[in-house]
């Protein structure tokens, strides 16, 4: 730590510190040159001076500042405004200098207004300095050309510091911006590199938890066909066929959830579930376990929803299976020559799901004791959802449902 590098253990932010830096070693040169440029003007010209106390001042006002705040951002505020203004007044009032260094001046007040402020602020200061420059030109320079006289070696010596060291300002600017620049380069690389072994990770440890439950569905669903097929067996042994029937519905409510975990395990995402597929294969499982050989029923099976709420398409898939289930069993029991039509659509973050046959179902709808109808309504209400029923043509359920 010395006086041209000052503590900065208190900053922690790369960038901020840069600017410190940057700010403290400004005013240290222009301390240092100022001064000796003071020296220089007293000799040659003394109306020098007061450009160079002017600059002094700030310079002295930064370091007061930096040092008691270590906020940046009002000392470059203060370099941009006071170092266009001196150069600004000098060039119109100061005939008898040359005013080729404060071309420089102005472009490191622009320099340093973008680089310490930001990019509008630089713009701002490119304006303002534009002015200045119009003015010299304009108003200015015939009277400069005038008066300018025959220059010493002590002036030309003087002017010749003051440009180097305006172009030493600008380089050391132009360097500062460069290396805080790569610096973010760097640190958004080194950043883009940990988020892309981060994502490769969360990726694995995703297709790990993906594989691990697919697995999980697979053995619920070899689960449940061993519970199916126990099930089957010990239907076998029942002596009524009410009690074979009652085996069979408990059958095909668990293979409807078995049917759930075999599409989740055989889709490539298990947020989604091919409703359509999902409710075809369901249909035709029920019509194949309900019918003879000889009963002709036809599926129409219509779905626009494309994706489904997991926590929804049980219920659904169970409502589908009772009302097809109390289709076969009464609505279409005497009927030659069945007819079953499916739709579900999706309409203002509702699903509209209307069931149909072309029997009816006039005997189990007004059994309010029926464990089908009961568990109809159970499921409807488990889905927040509204029925109604119209037997005027047929029988026809229209469910108004919403996600579980």
């Amino acid at each position: 730590m010395s006086i041209f590098t000052p503590d900065t253990s208190t900053i922690k932010d790369f960038y901020q510190r840069g600017l410190y830096l940057l700010a403290w070693r400004v005013c240290l040169a222009f301390t240092v040159v100022f001064i000796f440029l003071g020296g220089v003007y007293s000799v040659t010209n003394a109306s020098g001076i007061i450009p160079v106390i002017a600059v002094l001042s700030v310079t002295f006002f930064g370091f007061y500042y930096l040092k008691k705040t270590k906020n940046t951002r009002i000392v470059f505020w203060i370099f941009a405004i006071g170092g266009s203004l001196i150069s600004g007044v000098a060039m119109s009032t100061m005939n008898e200098y040359t005013h080729y260094v404060d071309f420089l001046w102005l472009t490191c007040c622009i320099l340093i207004a973008f680089i310490g402020l930001g990019s509008k602020e630089g713009l701002i200061f490119i304006f303002l300095n534009s002015i200045s420059i119009f003015i010299f030109f304009f108003f200015a320079l015939n009277n400069h050309i005038e008066v300018l006289s025959h220059r010493t070696v002590i002036e030309n010596i003087g002017d010749f510091v003051e440009v180097l060291f305006a172009f030493f300002i600008i380089a050391y600017l132009l360097h500062q911006f460069v290396k805080m620049q790569r610096h973010a380069e760097n640190k958004l690389i080194a950043t883009n590199k940990s988020l892309e072994i981060q994502n490769k990770l969360n990726q694995t440890k995703s297709l790990e938890n993906e594989t691990l439950l697919k697995e999980i569905h697979h053995r619920v669903k070899n689960n449940l066909q061993i519970i199916i097929s126990l099930l089957r067996m010990q239907s076998q042994d029942m002596k009524t066929e009410e009690g074979k029937e009652h085996f069979k519905e408990a059958i095909n409510r668990i293979m409807t959830m078995s049917l759930i975990h075999e599409k989740l395990y055989a889709e490539k995402e298990l947020s989604k579930i091919n409703l359509q597929s999902y409710i075809e294969e369901l249909t035709l499982e029920i019509v194949n376990a309900f019918t003879i050989a000889d009963k002709d029923i036809k599926l129409f099976i219509k779905t626009d929803v494309k994706q489904i709420n997991l926590n929804t398409i049980v219920p659904l898939g169970l409502l589908i299976n009772e009302l097809v289930s109390n289709s076969i069993k009464h609505g279409l029991k005497g009927v030659e020559h069945g007819e079953i039509r499916i739709n579900i659509s999706r309409k203002d973050n509702q699903y509209q799901f209307s069931y149909y046959d072309n029997g009816t179902w006039k005997e189990a709808a007004a059994d309010k004791s029926s464990f089908g109808v009961e568990l109809i309504d159970i499921l409807t209400e488990q889905m927040n959802g509204e029925k109604s029923l119209d037997i005027t043509n047929g029988t026809c359920y229209l469910f108004l449902l919403n996600d579980v």
